[in-house]
């Protein structure tokens, strides 16, 4: 196990990820933003720790050896002992990424991510530490802006939630890629979010059915949505 540990005021963020290099680099920064860092190797080395209660961030990597990162969110949740977690994620790896947040992880990050949004993503997920985590349920809010997209929008958007690339989303709906681009970044501008990873956060909250990409518009409850971004 490698760990290390700093007395910082801003409190501790947990690091489990199999590559040396990352547990390294990652303790840095958050050792400049003033965070204290104890880092594991292994998702097994993670679990068998004496952790405290008060744990601000889990940073966990998805993808290792052993007890990988959906094995160990598992585990947290049978213990009725989930911390805040943050799953790491490679490209292409969404559809880990939004079972990771089913199973009760807080939020996402992609690889690469520039430091600003490691910090703003771990201080959200902190924010949760103060209070019992909910189970995860639908947002009205997003529920009511899903409603007002139109069939095909949210097509493209289920298909961004089954974690399908461009090509694929427009082979199945039987469209250019360069319109499936268009799409999403109309979808971007109209619900006011910033990448993959923030449409796939609204998709869940507005309790988008993956299962929903592909099917006929005849299959799918509509609100009369516009197909028009305004």
């Amino acid at each position: 196990m490698f760990a290390e540990k700093a007395v910082m005021p801003r409190g501790c963020i947990f690091i489990v990820d199999d590559d040396q290099a990352v547990r390294e680099s990652t303790a840095r920064l958050l050792h400049r933003a003033d965070y204290s860092t104890q880092a594991y190797d292994s998702g097994d080395s993670f679990l068998v720790a004496s952790l405290p209660n008060d744990i601000s961030c889990v940073l966990l990597d998805l993808r290792m050896p052993g007890t990988d990162g959906l094995g160990v969110l598992r585990i947290m949740e049978a213990r009725g002992n989930m911390p805040p977690v943050v799953v790491i994620t490679g490209h292409g790896d969404i559809p880990l990424a939004v079972e990771a947040m089913r199973l009760g992880a807080s939020d996402f990050l992609e690889k690469p991510y520039v430091p600003e949004r490691l910090f703003e993503t771990i201080e959200k997920a902190a924010a949760t530490r103060l209070g019992k985590r909910e189970a995860r349920t639908v947002d009205p809010e997003a529920q009511a802006v899903l409603k007002r997209l139109s069939w095909r929008q949210r097509q493209v958007l289920a298909g961004i939630l089954c974690g399908h690339p461009n090509k694929i989303i427009a082979y199945e709906l039987g469209l250019s890629i360069r319109t499936i681009e268009a799409y999403r970044a109309q979808l971007l501008v109209r619900l006011q979010l910033r990448g993959t990873a923030e449409v796939v956060k609204f998709a869940l909250a507005a309790g988008l059915d993956a299962s929903e990409f592909g099917r006929t518009k005849d299959g799918i409850e509509e609100d009369g949505g516009d197909e028009q971004f305004i």
